[in-house]
């Protein structure tokens, strides 16, 4: 059964292709939700990055004083690097799209490709830096950050000295804040501070409205921004506030004629989160922090983040959508998909938690990484370019690929199956933290294998789940 389960993994690898086109538009999902709006107390960041479907994503665990993105004079600026627990894609950390946590429990989920929201005027006004900073500058900012506000500084001061090539937004977190940060051009960045009884969620375009300049605790921004305040604002309005969003975005409504493509998300996750608002679908601007009616749990972010807009109109697998889908939440162009937990009363080996899938959200199953280990599931470590049947990506992958054509029906198995192993794996945490919490007290020098077992026994259970769906799925179709 395993020989065929294999096969079929090298087979679908081989007709999909290994390559990917550099025009791949990166096309990523952001929910993050303060401490007080969570149902557990604790900081949630859910992120879902999808690129090709094809790009596979693993974990990895990188030791301190290791640099991953090399900036000349840093060590120096800001000193030697902590350790980062990362889940991103096989091509490593210049792409910098990612889930990481650090040594002090800080945090980073993202980013949100901006690029084809900039307005026309911006791109002549401002325009990005061919030999600028990417996404990869995140990592860097994380291994040298004790706080999130920290976090955001040196991406900002980095953002400011070398330049911006390619413009996202990117959440980030510590166990008392959580951050959003917009890049807007070449030389143009701001950053908010979402209240921790609030959430916040962002797609593909510009989310920052109002910056105030002179709140100075709740907002971030470069000296360039100020600068194209006075020049092209300040004439024309005298408010003491720079709308960002209104200045940088609107690309996608240029091209369009409307924000759809990103604001329908907003607006599922909205619904899902407050419906007595009742927003209208065709709502494109949205209030930027929201109270929930209901505290959010984990398994509340797993689902948002699966989201197909069922029960509506845009539902993607229904007939009359299927030529011309709306873009949901979930993707099978997914690559990994992740929340993360932070507590903020708990020792970040494990109150910092890394709940990571791979692949795409239809298929993956959310396994707590959490900060403390030190090795990573074989599976889920596998360094993967091509397709690999050991590899925790390919076989996710490859269960999405057998089962997409008809994912209400032939998967309706699996979901129930997934949703129980998380519910599952969801109850045993309060055990694994009291054990880790009395292995801290008493001083014992296992907590990091303590983790580890438990990871790579929950790890296990994922894959072994999926290769059973795979071979019922074959069985059928035979």
């Amino acid at each position: 059964m395993n020989r065929k389960v294999d096969f079929i993994i090298f087979l679908i690898g081989m007709l999909i292709g290994y390559s990917v086109a550099n025009a791949i538009q990166r096309e990523c999902f952001l929910l993050m939700v303060g401490k007080y709006a969570s149902k557990s107390g604790n900081m949630l960041l859910a992120h879902n990055n999808d690129l090709s479907g094809s790009e596979a994503s693993m974990s990895v665990k990188i030791p301190k004083s290791k640099e991953m993105i090399y900036l000349s004079d840093s060590a120096n600026i800001y000193g030697k690097p902590a350790s980062m627990l990362v889940v991103q894609i096989y091509k490593g950390f210049s792409e910098g799209d990612a889930a990481a946590i650090n040594d002090y429990g800080v945090a980073i989920a993202g980013g949100l490709s901006l690029k084809l929201d900039r307005n026309t005027f911006v791109k002549s006004i401002d325009p990005l830096k061919e030999n600028g900073l990417g996404g990869g500058i995140r990592y860097f900012a994380l291994q040298h950050a004790k706080t999130a506000r920290q976090c955001v500084k040196v991406i900002g001061e980095c953002y400011d000295k070398y330049g911006i090539a390619y413009p996202s937004g990117v959440g980030i977190a510590d166990s008392n804040e959580i951050w959003y940060m917009e890049a807007g051009g070449g030389r143009s960045w701001a950053a908010i501070r979402i209240p921790n009884d609030c959430y916040f969620v962002a797609a593909n375009s510009y989310r920052i409205r109002k910056v105030d300049f002179s709140d100075t605790l709740n907002f971030l921004y470069s000296t360039n921004l100020q600068k194209l305040y006075k020049k092209y604002v300040l004439s024309r309005d005298t408010a003491a506030q720079f709308d960002f969003a209104g200045f940088f975005g609107g690309g996608v409504r240029e091209k369009d004629g409307n924000n759809f493509y990103n604001s329908r998300r907003i607006w599922r996750t909205i619904d899902w989160l407050n419906p007595q608002l009742n927003l209208p679908a065709g709502t494109e601007n949205f209030p930027m922090f929201i109270r929930p009616e209901n505290k959010i749990t984990l398994k509340k972010c797993f689902s948002i983040l699966r989201d197909y807009y069922k029960d509506t109109p845009y539902d993607i697998f229904e007939k009359q959508n299927r030529k011309k889908p709306e873009r949901a939440i979930a993707t099978f162009k997914g690559v990994h998909t992740e929340v993360i937990e932070i507590a903020p009363s708990k020792p970040v080996e494990f109150g910092s938690i890394l709940w990571a899938g791979v692949a795409s959200p239809f298929t993956a199953v959310y396994i707590p990484f959490y900060f403390g280990i030190d090795s990573i599931p074989p599976a889920y470590g596998r360094f993967a370019v091509k397709s690999d049947t050991n590899s925790a990506f390919w076989i996710f992958k490859t269960l999405g690929d057998l089962g997409k054509d008809n994912y209400k029906n032939k998967m309706k198995t699996w979901r129930q199956l997934r949703r129980q192993l998380e519910s599952d794996i969801i109850k045993k945490q309060s055990i694994i933290i009291q054990n880790a919490e009395k292995m801290i007290i008493s001083g014992s020098t296992g907590l990091s294998k303590y983790l580890e077992e438990n990871n790579y026994y929950f790890s296990r259970q994922a894959t072994n789940l999926a290769k059973e769906m795979l071979n019922n799925l074959m069985s059928k179709q035979r």
